[in-house]
């Protein structure tokens, strides 16, 4: 049995160019598709993963406005110029207008969403800013795309609304040149 491994490897049979070229093209052929293959599971693994995080600082932004929006309870809100965004004040028992007791949210000219609290200045504190702003977006907003604005009728003829909807369209962008990802998120709620 043994001579028989032995003749067989010392037989001076090898192949021929036809079968090596055949080979090599179907090695080729098998590891192109293969490569292709892995290489478009890694784009779209990556596609994906940039829309999630949109979808998430998305849902982030609305879930801040709405929440701002409920908690402040506004008794007037104002547009701002250009649906840039929107003010929001309590009024006292006489009907007069708390500057001191405001809120704004502003789709910012850096691309980010800012809701700013005003707050009083307690003498018995040190002097911080008067408005406390939270930024809020890890990519951006694309401002000429994006709008805040109110529906509603002004009441009485003033340029304030008391009750309304916010008509919210936020076109959010991740990434920088050509692997720019964007996504348009619209949303309306009441006041």
């Amino acid at each position: 049995m043994r001579n028989r491994f032995v003749k067989a490897l010392k037989r001076e049979d090898g192949v021929t160019l036809i079968e090596l070229l055949a080979v090599l093209a179907l090695m080729s052929i098998i590891l192109g598709v293969i490569s292709t293959t892995i290489f478009f599971g890694f784009r779209s693994y990556n596609q994906v993963s940039v829309e999630n995080r949109l979808r998430e600082e998305s849902d982030v932004v609305m879930s801040s406005i709405i929440t701002e929006l409920y908690a402040f309870a506004p008794d007037r809100v104002y547009p701002l110029a250009n649906g840039t965004g929107f003010e929001m004040y309590h009024v006292d028992e006489l009907g007069n207008q708390q500057e001191s007791d405001k809120v704004a949210v502003v789709i910012a000219s850096n691309g980010q969403l800012e809701i700013r609290r005003n707050t009083v200045l307690n003498s018995a504190s040190p002097p911080v800013d008067p408005y406390q702003a939270t930024r809020i977006s890890n990519g951006s907003i694309i401002q000429n795309l994006s709008s805040i604005t109110i529906e509603g009728q002004t009441a009485g003829g003033f340029n304030y609304y008391t009750t309304g909807l916010i008509n919210i369209n936020l076109v959010m962008s991740l990434g920088s040149g050509t692997k720019q990802s964007q996504l348009q998120l619209e949303s309306r709620f009441g006041f």
